[in-house]
C-alpha cells in the first residue's frame, strides 16, 4: 500500500478490526484491548499514518466544528467574548464558526434548519436575540435544535430550556454601582439605557430600583433600545434638556462602555465636567475605558472568563452527556476618576466589592 493514498479502512482491514476500533486507538480511547490497540499501533507506525481529521470526525460522528451565534464581533463585549472561546476550541482540537445574528433579531425555524445542516458538534449562543422578555417562543426553537447538538448560553437562564447557562449577575453588579456612587454623597442617579426588551437590561434596572430605594436615593430612568455612541451622547442631552436644573441627576450610570463613551461627549458639549459636574459610570470595562478623559469607572464583566467558561462546558456537553443548570458569575467594580472617589483615599469602607484602577 502507498503511504501517500493510505485510509483508516485500509488500516483496519490490515490489523483485522474495524474502522471504529482504528479511530478509538488514534484517538487514545481506553475501551481498547491492549492486545488490540498494538496490532493497530503496529500498522499505522509501520506506514508512518496520518490520520485524515474529516474521517476521523465522520467515524466518530463529530465534525469537530462549533457554532457561535453572536450579533456582531465589532462589539468589543463579543469581540472578547469570541476570541476565548475561540482559543479555548482550538486548544481542544476544535474549531468555531461564527454565524451572526443581529441584536433584536428573532431565531427561525430557518436559522436552526441551517445549523443543523451544517452538522455542528454544538452551539454556544450569546446576545439580545436569546434575551426577549418573553422567550416562549425561543425556547420552543431551541429545543428543536438540542435535538440535535447541544447548546450553551451566555445569558440568564431561559424558561423551559434546560441546557448550561453561564452569565454575569448583572442585579447585582448595579447595585455595587449605585451603592458605590451612593457612599460617595450621591442622591440623584439616572441610568441611562434601560430597556425591557431583553433580560439582561431588564435585571440590571430591577437591580437600580431596588438598591435606590434601600439607600433612599431618587432614581431616574432613560429607556433607550439602541446602546451605541451616537445614542449615548444624544441620550444624556434629551435626558438634561428635559429636567430642570435643580432636578438633573448629580450622577449616571451608563448601560455600556460603547454607550458612555457618547454620554462623555455629550456632556463635554453642555459644558458640563466629569466628575466635578455630573459623574459617568459605564459597564463592561472595555479596553478603551482607562484611556478615557477622564478614565471611566466600569463594571468588569469578565467578557474573556464568559467566553472561555461557556465553550468548555459546550466542549464537555459535546463528549458526554449535556448538563443542565447556570452559572452565576460576580461582576468587579473597577473605580477610575470618571465616578469622583477620591484616588488618594483608598479605603475599604468607600470601596465595597470593587477595586481601584
Amino acid at each position: 500500500m502507498a503511504a501517500a493514498n493510505l485510509t483508516i479502512l485500509d488500516i483496519a482491514k490490515e490489523a483485522g478490526v474495524s474502522p471504529a476500533t482504528v479511530s478509538r486507538v488514534l484517538s487514545k480511547h481506553t475501551n481498547v484491548s491492549p492486545s488490540t490497540a498494538q496490532r493497530v499501533r503496529e500498522v499505522v507506525d509501520k506506514y508512518s499514518y496520518q490520520p485524515n481529521s474529516i474521517a476521523r470526525g465522520l467515524l466518530q460522528r463529530q465534525s469537530h466544528v462549533l457554532g457561535i451565534i453572536m450579533p456582531d464581533i465589532k462589539h468589543p463585549y463579543y469581540a472578547s467574548v469570541f476570541s476565548a472561546a475561540q482559543r479555548e476550541a482550538g486548544s481542544a482540537g476544535s474549531v468555531v464558526q461564527l454565524y451572526r445574528l443581529a441584536y433584536n433579531s428573532a431565531i427561525t425555524d430557518d436559522f436552526i434548519s441551517h445549523l443543523i445542516e451544517r452538522r455542528l458538534d454544538g452551539a454556544l449562543l450569546c446576545g439580545g436575540f436569546i434575551e426577549p422578555s418573553d422567550p416562549k417562543d425561543l425556547s420552543a426553537v431551541l429545543k428543536h435544535l438540542q435535538q440535535y447538538m447541544p447548546i450553551v448560553t451566555i445569558c440568564p437562564p431561559i424558561q423551559g430550556l434546560d441546557c448550561v447557562n453561564i452569565f454575569p449577575d448583572l442585579e447585582g453588579g448595579i447595585k455595587k454601582e449605585v451603592g458605590h456612587l451612593a457612599r460617595l454623597g450621591h442622591k440623584r442617579i439616572a441610568f441611562i439605557g434601560a430597556t425591557q426588551e431583553t433580560r439582561s437590561v431588564g435585571e440590571r434596572e430591577l437591580g437600580f430600583r431596588m438598591e435606590a430605594e434601600r439607600l433612599s436615593v431618587k432614581p431616574v430612568l432613560h429607556y433607550e433600545n439602541i446602546h451605541t455612541p451616537a445614542m449615548g451622547e444624544s441620550s444624556v442631552q434629551r435626558l438634561l434638556g428635559s429636567l430642570p436644573r435643580s432636578a438633573w441627576p448629580t450622577a449616571l450610570i451608563v448601560v455600556n462602555d460603547l454607550m458612555a463613551l457618547g454620554v462623555l461627549k455629550g456632556l463635554r458639549r453642555m459644558g458640563l465636567r466629569v466628575p466635578e459636574d455630573i459623574a459617568v459610570v459605564g459597564s463592561d470595562n472595555q479596553f478603551f475605558s482607562e484611556y478615557t478623559d477622564p478614565p471611566l469607572t466600569t463594571l468588569d464583566l469578565n467578557a474573556e472568563e464568559l467566553g472561555q467558561l461557556s465553550m468548555r462546558q459546550l466542549l464537555h456537553a459535546r463528549d458526554s452527556k449535556p448538563a443542565s443548570y447556570s452559572q452565576v458569575r460576580d461582576p468587579m467594580l473597577i473605580v477610575r476618576e470618571s465616578c469622583g472617589a477620591s484616588l488618594s483615599g483608598r479605603t475599604a469602607a468607600l470601596l465595597e466589592g470593587g477595586v481601584y484602577a
